[in-house]
């Protein structure tokens, strides 16, 4: 199993991420519903990072950092680093999941894009879900794209689909090597949560170490 390379910025990222999860799996999915879900998932993230981190400058989600003709989920600006963060918070009545895989993989390449523009010293892909169906083996259009539990993507490999829900380069092409391990969260074990990390280098110019 792979390790997320730790940095100050990035445990507090991923800390509040986990508080956010649980309460979420804990029976207050209620809270974080409508068509923009993902907003209020975001909102409360952000809430978690500022509580317990001081000397930070956080951008998102209402008002969103732009990247040429994208907008970031959320940017965490410390001394040091720079930390872009995209995410999903997707639910069984969502539906569309075919389009999702598929956009999730889109925003792993936009974070590559990010980290290796230089002007991000790392980024995390957080994707938290009660839909079964995203941790088994796809199939259909979005084969390729599978996200299920286990999931290797070696850097190179082109994922081929005929049709995607937004514009994205297909096929698609990732540089780095990313697992899926999702693991469950909450007393039912119903809902699923996953974070993969592009790891870049720190504004000196070194790689960022654990």
């Amino acid at each position: 199993m792979r390790t997320v390379d730790k940095t100050p910025l990035k445990i507090s990222i991923l800390d509040a991420w986990q508080i956010v999860v649980h309460y979420i799996a804990d029976d207050h999915a209620a809270k974080f519903s409508g068509r923009a879900k993902e907003t209020l998932v975001f909102r409360r993230l952000r809430k978690e990072i500022g509580a317990t981190t001081s000397a930070l400058r956080i951008t998102g989600p209402d008002s969103q950092e732009r990247f040429g003709d994208w907008s970031i989920d959320l940017v965490c600006d410390s001394e040091n680093e720079k930390i872009a963060v995209e995410g999903k918070f997707k639910v069984q009545t969502d539906g569309a999941v075919p389009d999702n895989r598929k956009a999730a993989f889109f925003d792993l390449y936009k974070l590559e894009a990010y980290v290796d523009s230089g002007e991000y010293s790392a980024g995390l892909f957080v994707w938290l879900t009660d839909e079964p169906g995203y941790l088994v083996p796809a199939s259909g259009d979005s084969r390729d794209f599978s996200t299920h539990r286990g999931r290797v993507y070696d850097a190179g490999m082109p994922l081929h689909a005929h049709r995607s829900r937004g514009p994205m380069p297909l096929p698609l092409i990732l540089k780095r090597r990313y697992e899926f391990e999702w693991r469950s969260v909450g007393a039912t074990k119903r809902w699923h949560y996953l974070v993969i990390a592009v790891e870049g280098k720190a504004r000196n110019g070194e790689p960022i170490s654990s």
